[in-house]
């Protein structure tokens, strides 16, 4: 091959290119500009909610504790009904502090519907009467061994000699005393098993081991030779009969039960708990509105006296249910007192004291 054959092809494929190239610049004029591509519309951006500004927190205020009926409140204030100095005066009272025994003043003491308080001051001989706190008049006993009393509806006086002569005498509203009754027959042995004496419109009562009563004289002081025997205590209004027991002293459990006088049915028996140990039993009582109480004397006995101590006291309704409880604080000095509580016609726990002052009976109103 020439060189110059070479020279005319090369020529010849750079024409045909730069025709290609006016063509496709005269076709790139001529189209449509190529349409834009959607752009999105961005979402509208929520305006946020306004935030609220926390309010500071007021002081905390003390909070009450929740009522708790497991749990004694404590009482009201007392009221003192009867006080009195160590003496021999009247409205005062009788007292010994033995080296070898127990301190002794007053035993027991009773209420009577008119408000008027017995005071069984037997180391003076003698039951005192007190009206409105002021002693009024006095009663002479036959010894000082009575350890405990009960008025009777028409205004005469029960005195409890069990340890000395074992006999029960009973004093009428003039003072004047009855022939002693002896206590031993029927179903008492012996003087020392009874535990209290009770009268009512029916008759007088002794109690022999916290259990069953046994009618010892009618209500006008005449001996009964039959010696009937009742379930339990006469209620006030006389129509049930009243039993209480430890049932367990370390968990401090009472059992309070009552019967139907009439039938001896067992109207309903129940439980309480006093929240502490149980040392001894105190009280059994009632009122004229047919509700029950029931004392103990509760604390954690140890070899160097007795921690927390403390008189417990429940109210039960005429069913038997719990209606309220409070905490007494306990006897002060070691004074022997065989009948320290009682109850009168409306429910207020009157309750005996003797300190190294004198005697005391305060009066206790329910909070509710």
């Amino acid at each position: 091959m020439s060189p110059s054959k070479p020279l005319r092809y090369a020529a010849l494929v750079a024409l045909v290119a730069l025709v290609a190239l006016l063509a496709w610049v005269l076709l790139r004029r001529d189209a449509p500009p190529p349409a834009a591509p959607p752009v999105a519309t961005p979402a509208p951006i929520a305006t946020p909610a306004p935030v609220a500004t926390p309010t500071p927190l007021a002081p905390a205020s003390p909070i009450a504790p929740a009522p708790d009926a497991s749990v004694a409140p404590a009482p009201p204030a007392p009221t003192a009904i009867v006080h009195g100095a160590w003496g021999s005066h009247l409205g005062e009272f009788g007292h010994t502090t033995e080296s070898e025994a127990n301190p002794e003043g007053p035993m027991s003491f009773a209420l009577a519907p008119d408000g008027t308080v017995a005071v069984l001051d037997q180391r003076n001989r003698r039951v005192q009467r007190f009206v409105a706190g002021r002693a009024v008049s006095a009663v002479a006993l036959d010894n000082e061994a009575a350890q405990d009393l009960a008025l009777t509806p028409s205004g005469a006086l029960v005195a409890l000699d069990r340890l000395g002569a074992s006999t029960l005498t009973v004093y009428g509203p003039d003072g004047h005393p009855s022939a002693p009754i002896a206590l031993r027959g029927g179903p008492i042995a012996e003087g020392g098993a009874v535990t209290g004496v009770f009268a009512d419109a029916q008759g007088i009562y002794v109690e022999r081991e916290h259990r069953e009563v046994v009618r010892v004289a009618d209500a006008n002081g005449h001996e009964d030779p039959d010696r009937p025997t009742l379930w339990g205590r006469p209620s006030r209004d006389g129509a049930q009969l009243l039993r209480a027991s430890i049932e367990d002293a370390a968990r401090g459990v009472l059992r309070v039960s009552v019967a139907a006088r009439a039938n001896g049915a067992m109207d309903w028996s129940s439980t309480v708990s006093a929240e502490a140990p149980v040392l001894y039993l105190a009280m059994l009582d009632s009122d004229a509105r047919g509700r029950v109480y029931v004392a103990a004397a509760t604390g954690h006995a140890s070899p160097d006296g007795v921690r927390d101590a403390a008189t417990f006291v429940a109210r039960l309704d005429g069913a038997g249910a719990l209606e309220a409880t409070m905490n007494l604080p306990p006897r002060a000095g070691g004074d022997e007192v065989f009948r320290p509580l009682r109850v009168d016609d409306e429910g207020a726990v009157y309750v005996m004291n003797p300190t190294p002052e004198g005697l005391t009976i305060h009066r206790y109103a329910w909070a509710r």
